[in-house]
């Protein structure tokens, strides 16, 4: 590791996380996010925020997931609009978790049933009669949508995704710290 980026690890997760959010701006808080993750390719520090459901009232544009590299100072963000072309005159804000949407998640999830163990993100775009859904994982995609007054799932679609024809392992891979194992 570079010696920045040990001075930076050697700060601890919680300083390093800290100083990503202040970088972002704005009255962004991890309550923004369902997870955090410090990684390190050893030449620079990158802190990603997720968010693994993600609900999109009718006519919205929200960010759900920002990376940070701290190293380099800069943030990547992505929106996701519902309908897809939808956009606003306004900034677009972070997503942030309500009691009305958690409900409506909730619903989502109940109607699939049985989650346990999955880890992919779960687009979740409302309409007016029903909830369509996009999930995307490294093997596969799907996308189906799910009635709102009973639950019921329609138009399914999957399909399943070739492996990349190449080796994506390299020296400059970013792989998560371990905390557990720096000496303070």
């Amino acid at each position: 590791m570079s010696k920045e980026v040990n001075e930076l690890v050697e700060m601890g997760e919680d300083a390093i996380v800290a100083s990503a959010l202040k970088s972002i701006g704005g009255s962004i808080s991890l309550e923004n996010f369902t997870s955090v993750t410090v990684l390190t390719n050893g030449k620079e520090v990158y802190v990603s925020f997720r968010n693994q459901y993600k609900f999109l009232p009718l006519n919205s544009i929200y960010y759900f997931d920002v990376g940070v590299n701290v190293t380099l100072n800069t943030i990547y963000k992505n929106s996701i609009a519902n309908p897809y072309e939808y956009t606003n005159e306004e900034t677009i804000p972070y997503f942030e978790l309500t009691e009305d949407i958690k409900k409506h998640i909730d619903f989502v999830k109940q109607a699939i049933g049985n989650l346990d163990g999955f880890e992919d993100e779960l687009i979740i775009r409302e309409n007016k009669d029903y909830y369509a859904i996009e999930v995307v994982s490294e093997s596969q995609e799907s996308s189906y949508k799910i009635k709102k007054s009973t639950g019921e799932i329609y138009d399914e679609f999957h399909a399943h995704l070739e492996p990349i024809p190449f080796d994506v392992e390299s020296e400059e891979a970013f792989e998560v710290i371990d905390f557990s194992l720096i000496d303070n």
